[in-house]
């Protein structure tokens, strides 16, 4: 039986595996879940490898906004017709039996709220002097009351993270409050995922929803996050580069062994894979490990002596 929720994501053509690992780990873990792939620039071809799981739509992005993708995702989030709509980003993959998670606990809104330390290391560029670095700093809270214009104390004193999150349609109205909020604060380009030109808005798409949460006065309550709990059933989110798909990271290699077996299941079924990229072919598993342990023994090396040289500088 079709599900009440249905899984929403939005890419353009360099996130096509991404996407496909996405709906495709849909289709094998939780069948029942719609799955809309709102994307710009796909061939008629890259189209059909999403259609053809029963429950898989491919739709397209306006023509009109120039932002980058992560900042359309409310544009996206409106094709979902379901009572619940999931948003996951193009480079995430569900692990497991998922379905029952996606709903609320309370019923209305499920987003990751970051804890103290994660919000010192995502802002320790952004304290004032003597500022405690704990939660959003100060001059950023206050910049985003005076933008947002509604409430006058913040509800949350923390940033959100928006690669997963779920909500009740009747908050589609605090969606659309999020992408006139974008327009209105973010330039009409393409900077990328990160704007480090944008004090109180670096991290684009995340920072505006953040301080919606905070200062709107439509925003919903925020219920338990529980697409991370559960080792044999979650979301997985590669969420820096290099992607799986280009090459495999040493915190991402522990997926390794879902994506192959995702492959196996896909080709068992008899379903179209796009072209396998070289990192997820069983003959370059040896090499890919190999690159994977090279690289993050090079970024710590490299970490370290930056440290260094900032220390003795």
């Amino acid at each position: 039986m079709k599900s009440n929720v249905t899984i929403v994501t939005a890419c353009d053509k360099n996130y096509l595996w991404g996407a496909f690992l996405l709906a495709a780990s849909a289709a094998r873990n939780i069948p029942n879940v719609p799955v809309n792939v709102v994307q710009i620039g796909f061939t008629e071809e890259d189209k059909t490898y999403f259609t053809q799981f029963p429950y898989g739509s491919v739709l397209s992005l306006s023509a009109d906004d120039p932002r980058n993708v992560a900042n359309r995702k409310a544009e996206a989030l409106a094709t979902g017709e379901s009572e619940y709509i999931a948003w996951l980003d193009a480079d995430c993959m569900v692990i497991g039996d998922i379905e029952s998670m996606l709903t609320p606990e309370n019923g209305e809104f499920q987003i990751r709220l970051r804890g103290e330390a994660e919000n010192a290391q995502v802002w320790c560029n952004h304290y004032a002097p003597g500022e405690t670095p704990r939660g959003v700093p100060q001059a950023v809270l206050t910049q985003w009351q005076a933008d947002v214009g509604q409430l006058e104390t913040p509800t949350h004193n923390t940033a959100c993270v928006t690669n997963a999150f779920v909500l009740h349609r009747r908050h589609l109205g605090f969606i659309h409050q999020w992408r006139t909020q974008i327009a209105k604060v973010i330039a009409p380009a393409n900077t990328g995922v990160v704007d480090r030109s944008s004090r109180p808005y670096f991290m684009i798409d995340e920072s505006v929803l953040s301080s919606l949460l905070a200062f709107s006065n439509i925003a919903p309550p925020v219920a338990p996050f529980l697409l991370d709990r559960d080792p044999k059933a979650h979301v997985a989110h590669f969420g820096v580069n290099p992607k799986p798909w280009i090459r495999w990271r040493k915190q991402f290699w522990p997926y390794h062994k879902d994506v192959m077996e995702l492959i196996d299941w896909l080709e068992e079924k008899g379903h179209a894979i796009p072209p396998i990229p070289w990192s997820f072919r069983r003959s370059s598993t040896p090499a890919a490990w190999a690159l994977a342990q090279a690289d993050a023994i090079y970024s710590t090396a490299r970490t370290f002596v930056g440290h260094l040289i900032r220390r003795f500088s």
